[in-house]
């Protein structure tokens, strides 16, 4: 059960990707060929681009590397397995629900890598001042992190609580 959340958010990822270079009538491998800058205006505060993020996030170590390629691909794929071995042992609920984002995130951008080495990403609000273009699983991985840290915080404060309860007790 625990990997089927992830299983879910990966397809509604690549989905949104194969859509995006649909929008614009070009190949799903399009960042294995080159690297386009197309952009749609939505609204005026969005608009659907299509990039090729050879780098990390928020464009981060830039640059057409094999060595980069592989050695970002594997690190997800590793840190993949790490996190679905902890989503086992999590036993909170926003624990659970937070690392399965990130997992569906890191797998995501994963493929990208693995087959056009680069991650294709869409959604656009510079219009608004904020000037990076991300996707689908990148916003997985931002909500499961802060979902971590807010999970994190609300164990510890559960902990502390029940221990002052017990301390009180005796």
């Amino acid at each position: 059960m625990g990997g089927l959340i992830p299983a879910v958010l990966v397809s509604l990822d690549q989905v949104s990707k194969w859509a995006t270079t649909r929008f614009f009538e070009v190949p799903i491998s399009i960042c294995a060929q080159a690297d386009p800058r197309l952009t749609y205006e939505v609204s005026p505060i969005f608009d659907l681009s299509l990039l090729c993020n050879r780098g990390i996030s928020w464009g981060l170590l830039q640059g057409d590397s094999s060595l980069k390629r592989w050695a970002l691909t594997g690190f997800a794929f590793l840190m993949t397995i790490g996190m679905l071995y902890i989503l086992r042992k999590t036993q909170d609920r926003l624990g659970q629900i937070s690392l399965s984002l990130i997992i569906a995130g890191a797998v995501g951008n994963a493929i990208d890598r693995l087959f056009f080495g680069a991650v294709t990403d869409m959604i656009d609000f510079s219009d608004i001042g904020f000037n990076y273009v991300f996707n689908v699983a990148d916003s997985y991985i931002t909500v499961g992190l802060i979902g971590l840290f807010l999970s994190s915080y609300l164990t510890e404060k559960r902990e502390k609580a029940a221990a002052q309860a017990v301390a009180d007790t005796e």
